[in-house]
Parts: C-alpha cells; structure tokens; sequence
C-alpha cells in the first residue's frame, strides 16, 4: 500500500476515534440530558433557538454566537446548564454537563417532534388570529383583551427579563420591568410593566413618551392620570420582524 495512502486513512481513523465527529441530540424542554464535554478545549453547542441564552451556577466561560453556545469549563464535579430563546424562559433545555479529558466536542440540539408540532401549532393560530381583522383592529383586540385580563388565541404569556428595558421616559413617572410580562403572538409582542407617580401631586402620563422606540401601541390600565404614588399598568406593543430566511441564490455559470 502507498505509504501516503497509509498515512492519510490513520490520520482520517484517528480523527474519528478521537470523538471529533459532533453528537446529535433530540431534546424536550424541561427533560434533562446528559452530555460529556472537553474539560481542556472549547466546545460548541449548537442549539434550535435563534437567539440562545445560557443559565448556570457554575464558572463557566461562555460566550454566544448566533444560535451557537461556546462553552469552556474546568469543574470536576457535573454540572447543569439551562439554554433558553432570549426573553423566553418558557422553554428550557437543561443539559447535565460531565467534563472529561476528551478532544473538543460539538453537540447539535434538535427538539422533539413533539415540541416542533406543538410550537408550530401555537404560531399559527396566532397568526390565524391576527390575520382574521385589519392592522389596527387587531391591536385594539388584543389590548383589550389583555386589560380585561384575557390572551389572545394562540399566544404565549411567559416573564420577561430584560434590566436594561428602558422605552419610555417621562418627568414625574417611574417605570417599573422587574416583574415585566411577554406576551408573544406571531407578527406582535407585548410587554407589561408598571408605571407609578412619582410626585407629590397628580399628573397624566402622556403615551407619545413610548413612541420613538419602536413601539406600535400603546394602553395603559386602569387611567393614564395618577395620584401621588398611585400605580398603573402599561401595555407596550411591538411588531415583530419577519425572521423568514431569504433563500440563497446560486450564481449561474453562464452569466457569471
């Protein structure tokens, strides 16, 4: 046999007994997994989530890019890591992480069938809903509904974490996100906060105050004019972009 024939096929074995191949994994929020990682090199997670967002009490270095976790950790002991859609605690993938002496490892995560039926199925009765009325009929439904305490048909209430939320600013008004809601449909979301009087006397808080930050609507429950210290809540509407991936157009090789 050719030497270099020889050297290239033990190159390609040691690779692959090397575990550099990535691991597949079919995941279920809330179901934990266990999963084995490199405890001297960077590993990669690729996750179903196109904003991912990582939760754990370990020191672990990690860093997120796209859909993709980079994650590096010399703990002895395993550990858990909880990976969520940004803004959406609702569905977590809690992963059981042993680090051992091993080559880097990348694992792709993949949900259920279960869960890829059922996500689906809420996006589109959602959207069904939205679509039934005109744009600005549909906003009104659903600020009403949430008023009276009611979701809209196909849409998912979930908390919101985002310290740094900061739509609105009005002289006198405190603005408060700390236990902030999401409510998430198809093309809109809303956020639910509160909003105080900060004064000593009454004032009106104005809505065009929400309206440079990307904000389509805005509802306040139960009045926009408040006592000294009195509270409110305050529905923000936002539109939500088209995350359709445009399709990648192949060149043609007689026109280029």
């Amino acid at each position: 046999m050719n030497k270099a024939v020889v050297f290239v096929a033990y190159f390609y074995c040691s690779l692959v007994l090397a575990g550099t191949a990535s691991v597949k994994l079919q995941v279920s929020p809330g179901q934990q997994q266990a999963v084995s990682l490199s405890r001297l090199h960077l590993n990669r997670i690729v996750t179903p989530f196109s904003a991912p967002q990582v939760r754990t009490i370990d020191q672990a270095e990690i860093r997120i890019e796209g859909s993709v976790i980079y994650l590096s950790s010399q703990k002895e002991e395993p550990f858990v890591v909880y990976i969520t859609e940004h803004n959406n605690e609702k569905l977590a993938l809690p992963l059981l992480v042993t680090l051992l002496d091993i080559p880097p490892k990348e694992i792709q995560l993949t949900l259920s069938k279960q869960w890829q039926r059922k996500i689906s199925a809420h996006k589109e009765t959602a959207k069904t809903w939205e679509e039934a009325n005109d744009y600005e009929q549909t906003i009104t439904e659903a600020l009403t509904l949430l008023v009276k305490g009611q979701i809209p048909e196909g849409y998912e209430l979930m908390p919101f974490h985002q310290h740094s939320f900061k739509p609105c600013h009005q002289e006198g008004v405190k603005f408060d996100f700390s236990r902030a809601q999401q409510v998430q449909g198809h093309h809109f979301k809303i956020i639910v906060g509160k909003i105080s009087n900060s004064t000593g006397k009454s004032l009106t808080f104005h809505e065009r105050q929400c309206l440079d930050s990307g904000v389509r609507a805005v509802a306040l429950w139960p009045d926009n004019t408040l006592l000294p210290r009195q509270n409110s809540e305050l529905f923000l509407m936002f539109h939500e972009p088209d995350l359709t991936v445009n399709p990648i157009i192949r060149p043609s090789l007689l026109t280029h």
